[in-house]
């Protein structure tokens, strides 16, 4: 059997992590039936990888951070960033206000983020009217967390060592990772020692931020670009209209070395809010989110085909 592990992105802290994993499976299985697939994934064929509570207790400073948990069936926070957690905030805002075809306002003159600070704030309450379905807090709460993850070893290693315990070893696996999950997900196949012994058929990325420049450059720093060794295939799935996917993962945008095995880019329509939800159910019960396009739900069941 394959087992699927689902790896959330940011901001889900202080929500029901069985609710998740119960919403993540009605939006793919509502893709399944879209796609005419017979696949049925019941509790037991998913491990949800909840780390919420987790990375918002080691990046807000608690001594003692829940722990991951695996599921099988403003302005203070800017005040708080040092000057290099700053500046990789604002080169993802900048960088998103861009694509949204926005204008960033120009930066004033002065040698520190001290004398920016009004700066700061005009950058992100220009996100907040110029990119539709994203506000500048969503923006600075991903890049902060993103920051720590991939600069403070100690966030890393309880993330990574959380996610690697949940994959399977007797077993193949699909891998699905959203929005910030996607840069956990990446991060760990790299570069986790046990990720080796693992047999990845599909790494699925939904909504990924991997070819913002700022995050880019620093994974390219410690390693070279590349698909995963245990990997066998990897589809990057984005809504053009998703503000947090801002490119494709073809080699334009997130070059490999070496180029082959390559990523295969998926657009679709996102239907959720905002167009950058794995998975949500709508006012009138439906499940709407990358996972419930039959498409992407299709991608998964061609995996568990194999």
């Amino acid at each position: 059997m394959t087992r699927l592990v689902l790896v959330h992105g940011r901001d889900n802290q202080g929500l029901d992590a069985e609710e998740l994993d119960r919403t993540w499976l009605a939006a793919l299985g509502a893709g399944l039936v879209g796609a005419g697939s017979a696949l049925v994934l019941r509790d037991e064929d998913t491990s949800f990888v909840y780390y919420g509570d987790t990375l918002a207790g080691l990046v807000g400073g608690a001594g003692s951070p829940p722990p991951v948990t695996v599921h099988t069936i403003g302005p203070g926070t800017l005040a708080a960033l040092s000057d290099d957690e700053l500046a990789f905030v604002v080169a993802v805002a900048e960088e998103v206000l861009r694509a949204g075809g926005a204008r960033v306002p120009p930066r004033p003159e002065g040698s520190g983020w001290a004398d920016g600070g009004a700066w700061v704030n005009l950058l992100l309450s220009a996100l907040d009217r110029h990119v539709p379905g994203l506000s500048s807090a969503v923006v600075v709460l991903l890049a902060r967390d993103v920051w720590a993850y991939l600069h403070e070893p100690a966030v890393r290693a309880v993330v990574d060592d959380a996610l690697a315990a949940a994959m399977p070893t007797d077993e193949p696996a699909v891998v699905v990772g959203h929005s910030f999950g996607s840069v956990v997900a990446y991060a760990m196949l790299r570069e986790h020692p046990a990720a080796a012994r693992r047999d990845v058929l599909l790494l699925l990325t939904l909504g990924s931020p991997l070819a913002i420049r700022a995050i880019r450059d620093v994974l390219a720093a410690r390693a070279p670009l590349r698909v995963p060794g245990p990997v066998r295939r990897w589809v990057a799935v984005r809504d053009p209209r998703d503000a947090l996917a801002l490119h494709g993962l073809g080699p334009a945008a997130f070059p490999l070395d070496p180029p082959v095995p390559g990523i295969e880019d998926l657009e679709v329509a996102n239907a959720a809010p905002g167009h950058h939800a794995a998975a949500v159910l709508l006012d009138d019960g439906r499940p709407a989110g990358y996972l419930a396009v039959p498409l992407v739900a299709r991608t998964v069941a061609d995996a568990f085909d194999r």
